[in-house]
């Protein structure tokens, strides 16, 4: 593992965005992949979730043995029509290993009864005929779903058994149970049964076909091999109490997604990752993997070095199994629809596979975008499309191959059968013995869309759109051109189980089934109910055919001439499958479908494929194929927005409009305004999320009444998140907050919509590295892009972003604080991550300041930082333009590093190296001249190092895993002896681990930077439900107490309080969220004689609580829209680093109350900056009136620290 992050990008990023890929290899990329399947689930065996009902989830599965036998009918009453069978006698069972529920007696008495009642029954379910109603010790793995229960038995000879729960009168219970009236007493306590009228059987000899019904009545016994069943039953009976009130329609009931909880919330394994020395830069997304008809949910994880997934494999605890993949191995992305939700995103592996990962949010997509490489190309950038159409134009590419890219471009991807490509009928001809491709009449009319090809069925369709101008969307076609039903039509004999699970464990009626090329043909241009186009199957160059051939022997059925359905018929002209699509390639690729393509593209993708347009060329379908996310966001309740998404994807989609225009033929040469300006997707305007939603987002504002109540009555009282025009998002129609601090203090035009986050702006390297070019012909168009009337600035002040009106904007903007910015230097000095920064700021004469820093590398540093005054103010003058791009984006300060002084402000001063990573730091005075620096690392070990001495002077063994988190307390003046204050005890440290526990510890420090501490902890915090990342503490005003918090990775955190006498008590423990990922840090400050507490979530949430009558109470929370790694607060000023290497300025009022004010500066948005790591800041001066500076410093994640000031200004 290097230390560079391979999000840093690359140094060889050119002036079109680093375009290192061609088109060529990017439509290479899209070619179907073999079989038609990726396989993105863990399961191993023949069990697949295609076995499933629609929308049923996978529980959890165990090892067991199954017996079965069947139940007689005159003694039945489970299966009678009794309303009550618990007050029946069981039913009687002969079971097949031979014990039995009755004695011996008993049952011979009953069989000699009932002899020849029962000959016919037996005949009837023999043995040999029905091998699942008579299963003795057969060994496999039990499989509960959200309706049934599946058996697989490890015997591929027999087959999968499942059990709806439907079918069942009582759930599962425990075998023997106390209502048995049995004698025997010798059965397996590790058992259950459970009976059902019916079961369905399918896969025997790993064979796929149609399911088969069994409708005898079954009594199932399982044994459980290396589990108690206890739990089993509990989830069964909760799962059947589940399916009673289950209404078909209606998507997963409350109950389930609750039941369903523990298994999806369930934390990223640190195991998985491939180097303990990696950081996640997300928190736990909710996010699943899909493939055709099948989805695995799990989490999505993203470090610096790999992405990960780690599958939901059950809602007991068990195996946390991650997949991961290495950045270098993508070679493209695309954005995707999840049903109507735009929150997918597809990557395009070099291994010609992709990966379809659906998350729960647009903004967490977004944030999994951010962080994919500089290098690869995006699929749904205009840029890439308007790439791609120019390099058609110049023939460097095949229509093939821009068809699948145009396709991508308009979110159809093969992992998504509701949004799988579509290509067009190209061929006409299907019964000559010779194919000529020189005659137009070989040809379909692609001018035309297929319903208008047969002009007696269009006067039908039109007759019938006359009759419904009453309603209040009349349509042509009732039936659309792409649908999974369609797609599987023609893949049924390449994904025969995926047909299977459409419809519900059945081919298709034979005669309806795709049996014959011609015949096909002919319905599309007479049948009423029929207008679908093809895939791209048919036209690949590859000549994969598996989908025209019979090749694993599926039983089809029979048609009603007495046909079998096996391989499909082809045309007379074609000799084989491979020449078929030989020919097909030809005739896609011929100069007469060249010309007529740019007019089917339009019915497709372009201008006439919705509104008036669509229906002047007879290309008008049903309302819900033009549905999408606005429209999901408009309905109501779930049950409305389940039945929306159900009808859309089951009945087509329209593909995204990509062309505004009629597009160019290929021997034309037009500028590029036929492409629709916001096909990115980029923006969150129009989402389920809600509209206008931009970065930034206040999510609790105190009233404005707050401030005027007395102290003693103040309760928080918190509104709405902050307004937006709902016809104006933040984003807008050009993809980025029109309220840009460009925009609002210049009066820019804002940048260019239509430039992908890898900007072609020759003056913005797209790497970490380089040099910000002054010399640009476009300015203020790109990211970030610098406004004329910069350009011989000197200072710039970073006013308010706030999503509201514009005036409103402006009118805050001048009335607010605002801040001068001064870059000091910016120098990698480490191999890894900075861990900890801390900056003592110097006083006069001299001026100087000390550093100091840990890095996962195992390093300690420590630096003397001088900057004189004159040096300062030359330093300004020559940074120019710098400071107008701080979001303290590292781009901006690679530039200004080059233009401040000759004069390095950072001098190493001294040096400590650990074997072992690093991973906290906290550095205090000895109270007479001498600094000392506490770090704690991965080898359990708290270190104290002297930095005038320059040596190690004390340490301690202190935990049992690596310390992540350490601070340093002073002791207060007149605070007497104690047992948490100890007679000389000058300090008291607290330590955080991996092991999820606090400790507490005295600490002696005296003159000569000498140090001891006590080798046994003053107290042991063990109320941590995971491992802690962060610790913070404080002392109590007028106490002898001490407070201390502790973040940990599930995102909970906990508040201790230890008073004098040494009682500790929890005062505060906030429960993790779903979803929420570590509590990154959280920082104690002391205000007016009062305590407030800090936290940073790495779902981008900061909040801040106050110490009020002994318990915690919350005051503000905001979103700054990225995962929060550290922060630092002093005087009104709450500054957070995020994961994206952007700084947020937080103003607070008294009582840490958040105002409105929300603050970035702008950036070049880069995601090449590498993440902010640990923070540090400090005022000097007097920050009130107006003279203070606050000098403040970040450490990144590539190694780097950074120093610069800050300085109120008021204009």
């Amino acid at each position: 593992m290097t230390g560079v992050s391979w999000f840093n990008g690359n140094n060889d990023n050119d002036g079109n965005g680093g375009k290192s890929f061609s088109i060529k290899e990017a439509a290479q990329a899209l070619y179907p992949p073999k079989q038609g399947l990726i396989k993105a689930s863990t399961q191993q065996g023949r069990f697949s979730t295609l076995l499933l009902e629609h929308g049923e989830e996978h529980i959890q599965d165990w090892a067991v043995i199954v017996y079965s036998s069947p139940i007689s009918s005159s003694a039945n009453p489970v299966f009678s029509n009794v309303s009550s069978p618990r007050h029946k006698k069981p039913p009687e069972t002969t079971w097949a290993q031979g014990n039995s529920l009755q004695s011996s007696s008993t049952a011979a008495a009953n069989n000699s009864n009932k002899k020849s009642k029962s000959k016919s029954k037996r005949k009837k379910y023999d043995k040999d005929s029905y091998p699942t109603v008579h299963m003795t010790k057969i060994e496999g793995r039990l499989h509960l779903c959200s309706k049934s229960i599946v058996l697989e038995p490890n015997d591929i000879s027999r087959p999968i058994v499942r059990i709806p729960f439907s079918k069942m009168d009582e759930p599962p219970k425990e075998f023997p149970s106390s209502n048995l009236t049995t004698t025997t007493g010798d059965f397996d306590p590790m058992c259950i049964e459970f009976a059902s009228t019916k079961h369905t059987i399918c896969k025997a000899n790993n064979c796929i076909g149609a399911s088969e019904g069994v409708g005898c009545s079954t009594n199932f016994k399982v044994t459980f091999l290396h589990s108690s069943p206890t739990s089993c039953v509990k989830l069964c009976q909760q799962l059947f109490q589940i399916m009673q009130f289950y209404k078909p329609g209606h998507g997963t009931s409350p109950e389930l997604e609750e039941l369903l909880k523990p298994m999806l919330d369930r934390p990223f394994d640190p195991t998985n990752l491939y180097d303990v020395r990696e950081r996640p830069l997300t928190s736990n997304l909710r996010c699943s993997i899909f493939t055709p008809l099948q989805q695995q949910r799990g989490c999505l994880v993203m470090t610096q070095e790999r992405i990960y997934f780690q599958f939901a494999q059950g809602v007991l605890e068990g195996d946390s199994r991650a997949i991961s993949w290495h950045p270098a191995d993508i070679q493209a992305y695309a954005r995707r629809y999840h049903g109507l939700k735009d929150s997918a995103v597809e990557i395009f592996w070099k291994d010609q596979t992709s990966t379809l990962l659906a998350l729960e949010r647009t903004h967490e997509r977004e944030q999994v975008v951010r962080l994919l490489p500089n290098n690869v190309p995006c699929h749904t950038d205009r840029e890439f499309l308007l790439q791609a159409s120019q390099d058609w134009q110049k023939k460097i590419i095949t229509n093939y191959d821009y068809l699948l890219l145009v396709n991508s471009a308009a979110g159809r991807s093969f992992q998504d059968l509701s949004r799988y490509p579509v290509f067009p009928w190209v061929i006409a001809d299907y019964t000559s013995a010779k194919l000529d491709l020189t005659k137009e009449s070989t040809f379909r009319d692609m001018t035309k869309p297929v319903g208008a090809l047969n002009q007696e069925r269009l006067n039908y369709f039109q007759q019938r759109y006359e009759s419904m101008r009453d309603m209040e969307d009349p349509f042509l076609y009732g039936t659309h051109y792409s649908a999974a039903g369609y797609v599987l039509y023609y893949l049924v004999r390449s994904m025969p189980e995926q047909m299977l699970c459409l419809q519900n464990g059945k081919f298709d009626a034979p005669d309806r089934m795709f049996h014959s090329i011609d015949h096909c043909y002919r319905c599309v241009l007479s049948n009423h109910a029929d207008v679908k186009e093809l895939i791209p199957e048919f036209y690949n160059p590859n000549n994969d055919y598996d989908f025209l051939i019979n090749a694993r022997g599926l039983q089809l059925g029979a048609t009603q001439t007495g046909d079998r359905v096996n391989d499909v018929s082809l045309p007379p002209w074609a000799r084989s499958p491979r020449h078929f699509l030989k020919m097909n390639s030809k005739a896609l690729e011929s100069e007469i479908c060249t010309q007529m393509l740019p007019r089917w593209i339009d019915l497709v993708f372009g201008s006439k494929s919705r509104g008036e347009a669509a229906k002047e060329a007879h290309n008008l379908f049903h309302t819900s194929s033009y549905m999408g996310p606005s429209d999901l966001a408009s309905l109501a309740t779930p049950e409305e927005r389940f039945q929306a998404e159900l009808q859309a994807t089951e009945f087509g989609i329209v593909p995204d409009q990509l062309f505004i225009g009629p597009h160019p033929l290929r021997h034309e040469t037009v500028d590029d305004s036929f492409v629709k300006p916001d096909i990115g997707r980029a923006s969150f305007s129009g989402t389920e999320e809600g509209k206008g939603e931009g970065a930034w987002e206040l999510l609790e504002t105190p009233s404005t009444n707050f401030m005027d109540q007395p102290e003693q009555d103040q309760q928080p009282e918190f509104l709405n998140p902050i307004p937006t025009n709902s016809s104006e998002s933040d984003f807008g129609s050009e993809g980025l907050n029109r309220h840009h601090p460009f925009n609002d203090l210049y009066g820019g035009t804002g940048p260019n919509p239509q430039k992908s986050r890898k900007n072609d702006h020759p003056g913005i390297p797209l790497s970490g590295t380089g040099d910000l070019s002054e010399k640009s012909d476009r300015t203020g168009t790109g990211f970030g892009g610098i406004p004329p009337a910069l350009s011989n600035a000197s200072s710039f002040s970073a006013g308010p972003l706030s999503p509201t009106a514009t005036d409103h904007a402006n009118a805050r903007a001048s009335a607010s604080t605002e801040w001068d910015i001064k870059f000091i230097e910016k120098s990698r000095i480490h191999a890894d991550t900075v861990s900890g920064c801390s900056v003592i700021s110097g006083t006069p004469p001299n001026n100087q300041s000390i550093l100091a820093t840990t890095s996962l590398d195992g390093g300690l540093k420590i630096h003397n930082v001088s900057l004189a005054a004159k040096e300062a103010e030359e330093s300004a003058k020559q940074q120019g333009i710098t400071s107008t791009l701080s979001r303290f984006s590292y781009i901006t300060m690679s530039r200004a590093a080059g233009s401040s002084s000759s004069q390095p402000k950072l001098s190493e001063f001294r040096s400590h190296t650990s074997r072992d990573a690093l991973a906290c730091l906290a550095l205090i005075s000895d109270g007479h001249g001498g600094k000392i620096a506490f770090a704690g690392g991965h080898d359990d070990v708290v270190f104290a190092y002297g930095i005038t001495s320059g040596c190690a002077v004390a340490s301690v063994y202190s935990h049992r895993d690596a310390v992540t988190g350490l601070d340093v307390m002073d002791r207060p003046y007149f605070v007497p002896e104690s047992k948490l204050w100890r007679d000389q005890s000058t300090h008291i440290m607290v330590s955080g681990s991996w092991d999820a526990t606090v400790k507490v510890w005295s600490v002696i420090v005296s003159n000569g930077e000498t140090v001891s501490i006590d080798r046994e902890p003053l107290a042991e915090l063990f109320d941590a439900d995971s491992p802690i990342v962060c610790v913070s503490s404080a002392c109590v005003p007028n106490e002898e107490s001490v407070v201390i918090g502790a973040g940990c990775a599930d995102g909970s955190f906990c508040v201790w309080k230890i008073h004098g006498d040494g009682v500790k008590v929890v005062i505060h423990k906030e429960q993790a969220k779903r979803g929420s990922g570590p509590c990154s840090v959280l920082k104690w400050s002391t205000m007016s004689g009062k305590l407030h507490l800090f936290t940073g979530l790495s779902t981008g949430k900061v909040a801040s609580f106050t110490l009020k009558d002994g318990s915690m109470k919350k005051i503000s929370a905001a979103s700054v829209g990225v995962a929060v790694q550290c922060l630092a607060y002093s005087e009104n000023i709450l500054l957070v680093g995020c994961s994206d290497g952007g700084l947020r300025l937080i103003p607070t009022r008294e009582g840490a109350q958040f105002t409105t004010d929300l603050s970035l500066w702008p950036s070049v948005n880069n995601k090449s900056a590498p993440g902010l790591s640990c923070l540090s800041m400090s005022f000097v001066g007097n920050p009130t009136d107006g003279s203070g500076k606050c000098v403040c410093c970040t450490g990144a994640e590539d190694g780097s620290v950074a120093l610069f000031e800050l300085k109120r200004a008021h204009r």
